[in-house]
């Protein structure tokens, strides 16, 4: 009997544009993607148990950014409900671009 496992199959969550901003990158004002990675064990090409979980900020042009960390991940979720409903038309971009200024998100990131 062969039991066949492995490891280091990806999946990947994208919630969507979270916040506007210029690439650091490529300089193209873009909505930056809030990515959740998750890289898994498996058995029987099977994804059975996540060993690794990360969340990245990344520009919709180049696909460059940065890894979150601690808290900033929830804000950054956050920030992703807000884009959201403002760009379904929930919101008024005067009253989402208060949110964006207010938000300070961005003040220790390396974007």
């Amino acid at each position: 009997m062969f039991v066949i496992f492995g490891w280091g199959r990806r999946t990947t969550k994208d919630y969507g544009p979270t916040l506007p901003m210029r690439c650091g990158n490529c300089n193209n004002n873009v909505y930056s993607r809030l990515i959740h990675v998750r890289t898994w064990f498996t058995l029987f090409f099977i994804p059975v148990i996540p060993y690794e979980s990360k969340h990245y900020l990344l520009c919709d042009v180049c696909t460059r950014g940065f890894e979150l960390h601690g808290a900033d991940v929830e804000r950054f979720k956050e920030m992703n409900r807000i884009t959201s409903v403002y760009l379904s038309g929930g919101m008024s971009e005067d009253e989402y671009r208060r949110y964006v200024d207010g938000s300070r998100l961005l003040e220790s990131s390396r974007y």
